[in-house]
C-alpha cells in the first residue's frame, strides 16, 4: 500500500512540475537564455534528485539546442536511458551519457546501457534537440528505467519549456529583398596560378642545387689512387704469426687452450692460402678430408690430423696439456711450414 501511494505521489509531482508556471507570450517578453527544472524522483527509499534544462532557452526555428539532465543522490540502484521519442515538432539527436563523481567526468560509450549508481554519483545526459514549431513549447521529459532493488520502473523526467521564434520578426514580415548585385570577384589567393608558381620555385631550386653541386665538385680534392695491398707469401705470414705467438709465452702462463687455438688458426690460414680447397669454418674431419682430396702426402696428412685433434681436445674437452707438449706442437707446426721449402731446396 505504501509503495502504491508513493508511486501515485510521484506521478502527481511530475505532472505538477510540467504544469508549473503559466506560459508567457513568446513574442512580447524576452525569455531567459536557459530553462532548468529541478524535481525529486520518488522511486526508492531515498529519492533521486533530478535537474533538467535546455540551453539556450530562446532559439530560432530549427536551431539546435542542448537538452541536459542530471540524476543524483538516492540509494544504490541501476539507471538506464530509454530512446527519445521523436514526435511532433521535436527531433532528438544521439544522446551522450556520462558519469560524474566529484569533479571528475567520465563519458560512457553506450548511451542506452544499464549503469549502476550510488548515492554520491551523478548520471548526466546530453541530447541535441531541434524544434520545428513556433511559440512556447513544452518539451516532454526523457524516460528512465530505474531499479532500486524492487524491480525496474519507468519514470519520465520533468517537462521543460522552450521558446521558438521565427527567423524574421513580425516587423520584417513584409520586408523586401535586397537588390541583385553582380558577381563578386574572387579573392587574390584564388586568382593566383599556384601551379605555375610552384613549378617556377621548383625550377629555381633545381638551378641553385646544380650550381652548389658544381662549385663543391670544383673545390673537392682529387681522389687518391686506390692502392691494392701487395700479395704476401703465405709461408712468410705464417712464420711471422708463429714468431709473434712465441713472444706471448702463453704456455708459460698456463694458457694452453688459447695457445692451441692460435696454433690451429695459423695452420688453417696457411692451408687455405696454399691448397685452395679448405674453407673457413671447416671442422677437423672436413679439413682432413679436403686435404686428402688435394693430394697431400700421407705423412703430412697424419701429422696435421694428429695436431688438429690434440688441439681440439685442449680447446673443447679441457684435456690437460704440459709445457713440453705445447713447445713440441710449436716445433711440429714450424717443421710442417718449412717442409715445402726444404723439399724445394732438395729437389734443386
Amino acid at each position: 500500500m505504501r509503495v502504491a501511494a508513493r508511486s501515485r505521489l510521484a506521478v502527481v509531482a511530475l505532472a505538477m512540475t510540467g504544469l508549473g508556471t503559466a506560459p508567457a507570450p513568446w513574442a512580447a517578453t524576452a525569455a531567459p537564455p536557459a530553462t532548468t527544472v529541478a524535481s525529486p524522483l520518488h522511486t526508492s527509499r531515498q529519492p533521486y534528485r533530478v535537474r533538467v534544462g535546455v540551453r539556450p532557452g530562446v532559439v530560432e526555428l530549427g536551431q539546435q539546442v542542448a537538452y541536459r539532465a542530471g540524476v543524483t543522490d538516492g540509494g544504490e540502484g541501476t539507471i538506464r536511458l530509454l530512446p527519445p521519442e521523436s514526435e511532433g515538432a521535436f527531433t532528438w539527436g544521439t544522446p551522450r551519457v556520462y558519469r560524474r563523481q566529484g569533479w571528475r567526468r567520465r563519458p560512457e560509450r553506450q548511451p542506452y546501457a544499464r549503469y549502476r549508481v550510488w548515492s554520491l554519483d551523478t548520471m548526466g545526459i546530453e541530447v541535441p534537440l531541434q524544434a520545428f514549431a513556433l511559440g512556447r513549447l513544452s518539451i516532454p521529459g526523457l524516460r528512465l528505467e530505474i531499479d532500486d532493488g524492487r524491480g525496474p520502473r519507468i519514470v519520465r523526467l520533468p517537462t521543460v519549456t522552450l521558446t521558438v521564434v521565427p527567423v524574421l520578426s513580425a516587423a520584417d514580415s513584409n520586408a523586401d529583398f535586397r537588390a541583385v548585385h553582380g558577381p563578386l570577384a574572387a579573392p587574390w589567393w584564388e586568382r593566383v596560378p599556384w601551379t605555375w608558381v610552384i613549378l617556377g620555385l621548383l625550377g629555381v631550386a633545381a638551378i641553385v642545387a646544380l650550381m652548389v653541386w658544381r662549385r663543391r665538385r670544383r673545390r673537392a680534392p682529387a681522389a687518391a689512387p686506390v692502392t691494392r695491398p701487395e700479395a704476401r707469401d703465405p709461408l712468410v705470414e705464417a712464420l711471422a704469426a708463429l714468431a709473434a705467438l712465441r713472444g706471448l709465452n702463453l704456455p708459460e702462463h698456463g694458457r694452453f687452450a688459447e695457445h692451441a687455438f692460435r696454433l690451429g688458426q695459423i695452420l688453417r690460414r696457411y692451408l687455405e692460402a696454399v691448397t685452395r680447397t679448405t674453407r673457413p669454418g671447416d671442422t677437423t674431419p672436413e679439413l682432413v678430408a679436403h686435404l686428402r682430396q688435394a693430394g697431400l702426402e700421407p705423412d703430412d696428412l697424419a701429422l696435421l690430423s694428429g695436431l688438429l685433434r690434440a688441439w681440439d681436445q685442449v680447446k673443447f674437452a679441457r684435456e690437460p696439456f704440459t709445457l713440453d707438449e705445447a713447445i713440441r706442437a710449436e716445433r711440429a707446426t714450424e717443421d710442417f711450414l718449412r717442409r715445402p721449402a726444404a723439399a724445394a731446396e732438395k729437389a734443386a
